[in-house]
C-alpha cells in the first residue's frame, strides 16, 4: 500500500518537473533565492507563464516561496534536487550521444530510430 502511494507521489513530482521550462526554472533558481523579475531575466516567456510554472512547481514542494518586502523570492525547496538533475544531465548527453553515433552508423534518419 505504502509504496502504490510512493509510486503515485513519485509520478506526480516527475510529471510536473519534466517540462523543459520548468527544468531550466529549477536549474536558473539553483541554490538561490531569486525573484520573479530575475528568473523571467533568464527566460524567454511572458511573467503569466513563468508565474504558472512556478505555481505548479510550488504546489507539488519542488520550489518554496518567501515574501521580502515587496518581492516573493523563489527556492529550491529540496536542494538535492540539483545533484539528480545533474546526473540526469550527465545521462542526457550518454544517451544522446550513443543515439547520435547509431544515426551516424546505420545512415538513419532520426525521425526513423
Amino acid at each position: 500500500m505504502f509504496e502504490d502511494t510512493f509510486y503515485q507521489e513519485y509520478a506526480l513530482i516527475c510529471k510536473t518537473i519534466v517540462n523543459p521550462i520548468r527544468l531550466k526554472i529549477i536549474e536558473i533558481i539553483g541554490d538561490q533565492k531569486l525573484n520573479v523579475t530575475e528568473i523571467q531575466g533568464q527566460l524567454n516567456i511572458s511573467m503569466s507563464n513563468l508565474s504558472n510554472h512556478l505555481t505548479a512547481l510550488h504546489r507539488i514542494g519542488v520550489v518554496g516561496r518567501e515574501k521580502k518586502g515587496n518581492f516573493i523570492y523563489y527556492y529550491l525547496a529540496e536542494p538535492q534536487l540539483l545533484e539528480v538533475m545533474k546526473k540526469m544531465r550527465a545521462v542526457v548527453h550518454s544517451i544522446a550521444s550513443r543515439r547520435n553515433r547509431m544515426m551516424i552508423d546505420s545512415n538513419l534518419m532520426p525521425d526513423k530510430l
